[in-house]
């Protein structure tokens, strides 16, 4: 056999390997996927006490991310069910893989912040409050300072971390940039910015008392 026969044949079969590595993950995508969905399906449609729903829901959700450990939708709903489960410590776990899949997204760092503040790890807290406003910061200096949302999730960030002043400040900077913007309008009439406290209250008993 020729070396120019060999060099084709092994084309052909890396070719062949990347297409079914291909096929492989889309189908492991898509399996996950229903499940997720089905779990949101199942939460929202079954009459089953609250605690035997959102267990139910987590072993579909644990066995999505088992089929596709990158699937961030699976993580993300997980967070959810969690939350409402109150278990912080799977939160925390959790919540490192967020950001592992999401390295580039501040929020998952903010999160993670208010989990260990929770948890009553202030050092943590702290660390990972510190890491996402400063990362918001960074990317404010790009395009994104003209995108609504980015900035709203900005302004949610600084009081999570308790910087309710300049949370107050930034407010004032979205009202002059987005005057028009109805959800604004909205939001500034019923929304009160609330305390490290009364965020820690609303996680742990779903009211700010």
């Amino acid at each position: 056999m020729s070396y120019a026969t060999k060099e084709t044949i092994m084309k052909k079969l890396l070719i062949l390997t990347l297409f079914l590595s291909i096929v492989s993950c889309n189908g492991q995508e898509k399996e996950a996927k229903d499940l997720v969905k089905k779990a949101n399906d199942f939460f929202m449609k079954s009459n089953l006490e609250e605690n035997v729903k959102i267990d139910s829901c987590l072993v579909l959700v644990n066995k999505a991310i088992k089929i596709d450990e990158s699937y961030f939708n699976a993580y993300y709903t997980k967070s959810k069910f969690l939350t409402w489960k109150k278990d912080i410590k799977e939160s925390i776990k959790n919540n490192a893989k967020m950001i592992e899949l999401r390295p580039h997204q501040p929020l998952w760092k903010i999160q993670r912040g208010l989990f260990f503040d929770i948890d009553g790890n202030k050092i943590e807290a702290e660390k990972n409050y510190k890491i996402g406003v400063t990362e918001y910061e960074n990317l404010l200096k790009t395009e994104l300072k003209n995108d609504f949302n980015f900035r709203m999730e900005y302004l949610s960030a600084l009081e999570t971390k308790g910087e309710i002043n300049k949370a107050k400040l930034e407010l004032e900077n979205i009202s002059r940039d987005f005057p028009n913007n109805e959800i604004l309008k909205v939001y500034k009439t019923e929304y009160k910015f609330k305390t490290k406290e009364e965020l820690i209250a609303l996680w742990k008993n779903g009211s700010e008392n």
